[in-house]
């Protein structure tokens, strides 16, 4: 027995016995030809060495009959991108029945609210989650394997599509940038104190709790002065250049490295605003402070992401900006 029938019968011996004959045939005729094709490039036999050579390169045995074997995964190819939209689906809905109730109730100030969004993010949604993934799981399992019918599912039409968007066009985009530009000019304004609008000192919540700014924005006033300077000369570039792309690049990856760095300062420095009573018990201006607490760190995590997508965003663009 030559290398190529021990070769060809230990793929044999790792198929379903109904296709081993034509499998083996049909692999055998591909053996060959690239067995004389190495040999018309040489001109003479291939060696023993090299006859092993190809083979070894075709791929291990089990390798082999793995490729031509019957199905092995648990969710096929075409399956796969139905299954990871429903899994994203199935994700979503776990957020919506465990973390937004516990954020209501944390908003509406009863019982433990940071303690309530706490075991919701760590104890219900990924006991949830895990539980419809799971679902979603055996269910393409079942599709896939034909236990699970698809009625209906298989038939439809191109004209039921929905119409997507088009791209933005220059219009839309100057747009943007002009309303960028008018609300950074009217902050910077406000912020320089040009622009008199009385938020200074202590301000009242239905006049029983006052809301006093923590010290750290009067340290911040100049970095976030220039920060805000930054986006407005992205924005202007967007609004009357839209073509200098690095330019602008340029500026936006400023402004989001600024912004990160500003978020880490603020996100150290919390508290940003204290709370004292005006007519309220102490126990409701503490309970009131967590929930102001807990949504300044939820914004400032979801701002930090926010920026780090700037970041990638504007260095892309700088990158491929010349073309």
């Amino acid at each position: 027995m030559d290398l190529l029938d021990r070769y060809l019968g230990a793929v044999g011996a790792l198929l379903p016995k109904a296709q081993r004959e034509d499998i083996v045939a049909e692999l055998r005729d591909i053996l060959l030809n690239r067995i004389e094709e190495q040999e018309e490039d040489l001109g003479r036999p291939l060696t023993d060495k090299e006859r092993e050579a190809v083979l070894k390169a075709f791929g291990h045995p089990l390798a082999v009959a793995g490729r031509y074997g019957p199905q092995q995964s648990l969710i096929g190819p075409t399956l796969y991108p139905f299954y990871v939209f429903a899994l994203k689906l199935a994700l979503a809905l776990a957020a919506i029945v465990t973390v937004v109730p516990a954020a209501v109730v944390a908003l509406l100030g009863r019982g433990d609210a940071l303690e309530g969004v706490i075991g919701a993010l760590t104890h219900d949604f990924p006991r949830s989650a895990l539980m419809l993934a799971g679902l979603v799981t055996l269910v393409a399992a079942g599709i896939e394997r034909g236990w699970v019918p698809l009625t209906g599912l298989t038939d439809w039409n191109v004209r039921d599509l929905p119409q997507l968007t088009r791209k933005k066009g220059m219009f839309e985009a100057r747009f943007e940038a002009l309303f960028e530009v008018v609300a950074t000019a009217l902050f910077i304004l406000w912020w320089t104190g040009l622009w008199k609008v009385d938020l200074s000192g202590a301000v009242t919540l239905k006049g029983a709790i006052a809301l006093t700014p923590s010290p750290v924005w009067a340290s911040l006033y100049w970095p976030i002065l220039a920060w805000a300077g930054l986006s407005l000369v992205a924005a202007l570039i967007a609004l009357v250049k839209p073509g200098l792309v690095r330019a602008r690049a340029v500026f936006e990856l400023a402004t989001a490295v600024g912004g990160m760095i500003l978020t880490t300062l603020l996100w150290k420095s919390l508290p940003l605003f204290a709370l004292t009573p005006v007519t309220s018990t102490a126990k409701d201006v503490t309970q009131l402070q967590r929930v102001v607490e807990l949504g300044f760190h939820i914004g400032m995590f979801v701002a930090g992401l926010i920026f780090a997508c700037q970041i990638g965003a504007a260095l892309w663009r700088l990158y491929k900006g010349a073309r």
